[in-house]
């Protein structure tokens, strides 16, 4: 019974330390990880944010098939368009990849 109670305490012990250590090292301030939805069917919205760089904000139009995304200067607020694109033919596409190993040459290697 006394071995018990003192792993018990060892093991809760730990368990409190280790949630100490994780919560000191996290940022007072995390950006939800998790798309924001703005309605059923509307816009979705991403923030992405990480130490020295601006926000980037990532937002979607599925019903028109456009992406934008924009920088956000943390020191002034300002916002900048970075790329705005209708995405409609992207999906069209069978496939496409700008890195090795391309698509075909995966394929081609299974058929053998």
């Amino acid at each position: 019974m006394r071995h018990s109670l003192v792993g018990a305490v060892l093991i809760a012990g730990l368990v409190i330390a280790a949630t100490a250590a994780r919560s000191s090292s996290e940022p007072p301030y995390a950006p939800p990880v998790e798309p924001a939805h703005v309605g059923s069917g509307e816009l979705i919205a991403h923030v992405t944010a990480a130490d020295g760089v601006p926000q980037i904000v990532t937002v979607i139009d599925p019903r028109q098939r456009v992406m934008a995304v924009y920088h956000v200067d943390r020191a002034t607020g300002q916002i900048t368009p970075k790329s705005i694109r209708n995405f409609t033919w992207d999906l069209q596409m069978i496939e496409f990849n700008s890195g090795d190993p391309l698509p075909q040459d995966v394929r081609s290697g299974l058929q053998r």
